[in-house]
């Protein structure tokens, strides 16, 4: 797609440039709130007690050191190992004890993926350091990762803005943390210490609850000092702004009432302090008590008034117009202010969470394709000079959003449509500079590049994998969850003949998996009991070499690293059946 609309840019350009100067420029800006809300980001250190500080601006999320007698204990570990050995020099600044225990406090890869700028593999491994995380992290962590990477690191690309660059950016943050930047490959070292719902220990002399409080993440968990009732909580509030109850990336549902009950739970310590990953740290027993209380009212009030409506008939759509946060609620600055997280998000969400797409109009059940409908909408409107006339028109008068929807029917009949893309593409640019909601913004914004031909979808999938398909992370995954997300890549419409299975056997793990091909599917076993067609004989090791784009099977068995039982031919045959994770371009604007 990217390369056909280049070259249709360039063969057109002057004609599209006539077009464009009817629309005029765009002038990048940005909404006055939330540029004022990238100083809450500054670089700094703050000093919550004599045992806790708290690094604030250097990575997207915070990194907490708690002093021991004897050692420190690090509350998260950052996004990237670059900026998380910044944020340690900061901290050797006031101690040298060295790190014995590194808290997790749940899968985002921007609380885990700097590890590496804090403490090395060797050291866990020879148990200097401890790795605490909830129970479920790996789990949750792999089935990202190797069920979804792809599109999530696409998504995610989007959502913060990875792709925007210059004026885009300029005076800029990330809703809940400075502006994050993405695209280095992650760091991973996997926990040691497993927690389930609380965990009462002492490390380097300092007596610690971790408490689980699933919330913004399924495995959030937080960190209570009863002794100077300091409470870290990580993400349960998510930081200075209205939460994610939804985010724009994709993620599974998020119960709002489970995230309410969480902070409730943490509301009965009482704490003095309260120290999020995400934002400044708060002191005092009444103002810790306000902010949480006022977190928990502002999920709670939208979730209930959602439930209220849906069950008065109610759509999504209508939904996202009816309910509203009242001005106590969205005038608490800064953690009700739609900064990341959004009402008409997150009331779209709960509809869904609780029952579904359908919304109960029997005409959605098998809807005309969307092509075939934008065409026979266009032909009604009077056809496309018409429609394009309509949403020009649309523009001027400063109604963008249907200047784009407008635009967007002409686009899905014909994705080359230049004066349609550019309407569309200077309709986003509006609405996105006048967000205050990042996630908003960025989304307008890099849809836009899309749209102007100026992003390239392929390069933008395979830069992000590094985020959410790292070395290490692989390096860690279990065998058998890399080998049963190869089901989902099956190219079945090329299968529904073939009748075929390969056999993997780790003799260094003494495990052994199969996968079968059989019209149209594909079968994942743990120990089959049929007799494969094909066995590959290998280590991990050499499993995670053809996971990192190291080497390929087809290679490793021909330079021995694989002992092939079966035809070469045949297992060529059978590996093209798949698809390649992140081989095809994913465009998420022009539909």
């Amino acid at each position: 797609m990217i390369k056909s609309f280049s070259a249709f840019l360039m063969a057109n350009l002057i004609s599209l440039q006539g077009f464009a100067a009817s629309i005029g420029p765009v002038e990048p800006t940005i909404h006055p709130e939330l540029k004022a809300h990238t100083e809450h980001f500054a670089k700094k250190v703050y000093k919550v007690t004599e045992r806790v500080y708290s690094a604030v601006g250097w990575n997207v999320s915070n990194i907490v050191m708690i002093v021991g007698d004897n050692g420190l204990i690090m509350v998260d570990a950052g996004l990237s190992p670059k900026t998380s050995r910044e944020v340690l020099a900061e901290f050797r600044k006031i101690t040298d004890k060295p790190i014995v225990a590194v808290i997790y406090s749940h899968f985002h890869h921007d609380h885990i993926d700097g590890i590496k700028g804090l403490v090395s593999a060797e050291q866990v491994r020879a148990g200097e350091t401890q790795i605490y995380a909830h129970a479920s992290l790996m789990q949750h962590l792999v089935d990202e990762s190797a069920v979804l990477g792809p599109i999530l690191g696409v998504r995610t690309g989007y959502t913060f803005g990875f792709f925007l660059e210059g004026e885009d950016v300029e005076y800029m943050n990330g809703g809940i943390g400075p502006l994050p930047t993405g695209g280095k490959p992650g760091s991973f070292i996997a926990p040691t210490r497993l927690v389930e719902d609380v965990l009462k220990v002492t490390i380097a002399g300092v007596d610690l609850e971790i408490i689980h409080v699933p919330s913004e993440a399924p495995d959030e968990l937080a960190v209570y000092l009863p002794d100077s009732r300091v409470l870290i909580d990580t993400e349960v509030i998510q930081g200075p702004t209205f939460p994610n109850v939804y985010t724009l990336r994709g993620t599974k549902f998020r119960q709002p009432m489970v995230w309410v009950r969480s902070i409730d739970r943490l509301r009965k310590l009482k704490a003095a302090y309260l120290v999020p990953t995400h934002g400044r740290p708060v002191a005092g027993d009444a103002k810790v008590d306000e902010v949480l209380r006022m977190t928990r009212d502002g999920i709670q009030y939208v979730h209930d008034q959602t439930i209220r409506y849906m069950n008065k008939g109610f759509t999504p759509d209508e939904l996202a117009q009816k309910v509203k946060l009242p001005p106590h609620l969205s005038d608490y600055a800064p953690y009700l202010r739609q900064y990341y997280g959004t009402v008409k998000q997150a009331v779209r969400q709960i509809y869904a969470g609780y029952l579904g797409w359908y919304e109960g109009d029997p005409v959605a059940l098998d809807p005309l394709p969307a092509k075939l409908k934008a065409g026979r909408l266009v032909d009604l409107m009077g056809g496309g000079k018409r429609v394009t006339e309509a949403a020009l028109a649309a523009y001027q008068e400063r109604d963008y959003q249907w200047a784009a929807e407008l635009a967007s029917y002409l686009i899905r009949v014909d994705d080359d449509n230049m004066e349609a893309r550019t309407i569309k593409a200077a309709a986003f640019r509006q609405l996105g500079y006048a967000s205050m909601n990042i996630n908003w913004r960025n989304w307008y914004l890099t849809s836009a590049m899309e749209l102007e031909g100026r992003l390239d979808t392929l390069k933008s999938a395979k830069n992000m994998a590094n985020i959410f398909m790292p070395p290490d992370i692989l390096a860690e995954m279990p065998v058998d969850v890399s080998l049963d997300a190869w089901t989902s890549r099956l190219k079945a419409e090329q299968t529904l003949s073939v009748n075929s299975s390969l056999g993997f056997e780790f003799h260094d793990l003494d495990e052994s998996y199969g996968l079968t091909i059989r019209r149209g599917i594909c079968q994942f076993d743990v120990n089959p009991e049929n007799n494969m067609d094909m066995v590959l004989t290998m280590t991990k090791s050499v499993f995670n070499e053809i996971l990192s784009g190291g080497t390929t099977i087809e290679a490793a068995v021909v330079n021995g690293d694989i002992k092939l039982t079966g035809n070469m031919t045949e297992l060529q045959q059978f590996l093209d059946y798949f698809e390649t994770p992140g081989a095809d371009p994913v465009s998420l604007t022009l539909h």
